[in-house]
């Protein structure tokens, strides 16, 4: 297949991916570039999209994702194994509600783009909770704080001190869409080098964050809607109804989401452990190998706080998704039980209904 005819972001790992998938006849690969009421779109190459009307595939299709297509019927086969992808809690799922599965937003990303807007201020929790998301997804996340032109530069300067606090060994840059300010810093902070391989690039944050104004800059063009945030709550107007690829100049994709609300986990171990990197050294310290770091002697954690050394609020954090997270596996673990249980009655019924039939019918 010529370099042309190829879906966006194609490279030689999918190429390898592909053919190991041994794709039946017919299909084409494509990626999926948009996600809406109006159903699904996929591109098999540059400027060639098709409007899907059907999706056998076992997972639920997500923007992002590169597929088996039957161009012919419009239909979705297969979706090849996702490199990364970002998974949370459903929305409206409360913590002990685990029968509802999660809901995965975008996959195949590279580098997250993790938004806050600084006219509201660094909402630290909740950037907390995102970049659990960002590094679970397997991405490479870096903060950014949009609408500098609406703040102080002072308000801007402590707004990146705090997210920089809240997000170890994570690049934090400040950037205003309307004036440009702080866009040199993003594409640096991209890896501004001409001759490295494109990057697919996702957003992560509320709406009002700044999102498709941060596409329609680095895009040098309008190609989202915007709105502006109302006044009473500074929140945002829901801009973005669908997912949706954009290619930007030079070949890099930005996967766009709708705005998140709330931020609710999923089976996020590993993330948790890389957004909150800087408190290992302090539990590496800990008198107690089970130390739960609430009230135990010789606690590293709680040596942390005392000496100012660590953050209280962000300990207090930390305990929380802990806490959440086990609930969640604890939930997990009795649907499994229950979901076996029920398999086991429907097997002995079904051996029953069959002994009766031999019963009856005697040779």
């Amino acid at each position: 297949m010529q370099q042309d005819q190829t879906p966006p972001g194609w490279d030689q790992e999918w190429a390898a991916a592909w053919s190991e998938s041994g794709p039946a006849a017919g299909l084409v690969p494509a990626r999926v570039v948009r996600i809406d009421k109006g159903g699904i779109t996929a591109s098999s190459h540059d400027g060639h999209d098709a409007l899907v009307v059907a999706a056998k595939a076992v997972r639920r299709v997500v923007v992002g994702d590169m597929v088996g297509l039957d161009a012919e019927a419009g239909r979705i086969e297969t979706i090849l194994p996702r490199r990364t992808v970002f998974e949370r809690r459903s929305p409206g799922v409360g913590r002990d509600q685990v029968q509802v599965l999660s809901r995965a937003l975008a996959s195949n990303m590279g580098i997250v783009l993790v938004l806050q807007g600084l006219d509201t201020g660094v909402n630290a929790p909740r950037l907390a909770r995102e970049l659990v998301l960002a590094w679970e997804s397997g991405a490479k996340p870096v903060v950014v704080l949009t609408k500098t032109d609406l703040v102080s530069a002072e308000a801007a300067a402590a707004g990146r001190e705090l997210a920089a606090a809240w997000a170890p060994d994570v690049q934090v840059v400040c950037m205003s869409a309307r004036t440009d300010g702080g866009l040199t810093e993003l594409h640096e902070a991209l890896g501004d080098d001409e001759d490295r391989p494109p990057h697919v690039v996702a957003l992560l944050g509320a709406s009002g964050a700044g999102k498709s104004s941060l596409v329609n800059a680095l895009a040098g063009r309008k190609v989202q809607l915007t709105a502006e945030v109302r006044e009473g709550d500074r929140r945002g107007r829901h801009t973005t109804t669908a997912g949706q690829i954009v290619a930007l100049p030079g070949g890099d994709l930005v996967i766009d989401t709708p705005g998140i609300r709330g931020v609710g986990l999923w089976a996020a171990d590993e993330g948790l452990e890389q957004a909150f990197a800087d408190l290992q050294p302090f539990a590496e310290e800990c008198r107690f190998d089970d130390c739960t770091h609430r009230t135990e002697p010789g606690c590293g954690i709680l040596a942390g706080v005392a000496s100012g050394d660590l953050d209280p609020a962000r300990v207090e954090m930390w305990h929380e998704l802990i806490a959440e997270l086990e609930s969640l596996e604890a939930g997990m673990e009795v649907m499994d039980r229950d979901t076996e249980r029920q398999g086991n009655q429907r097997a002995r019924r079904k051996a029953q209904r069959r002994d009766d039939r031999n019963a009856d019918d005697p040779e």
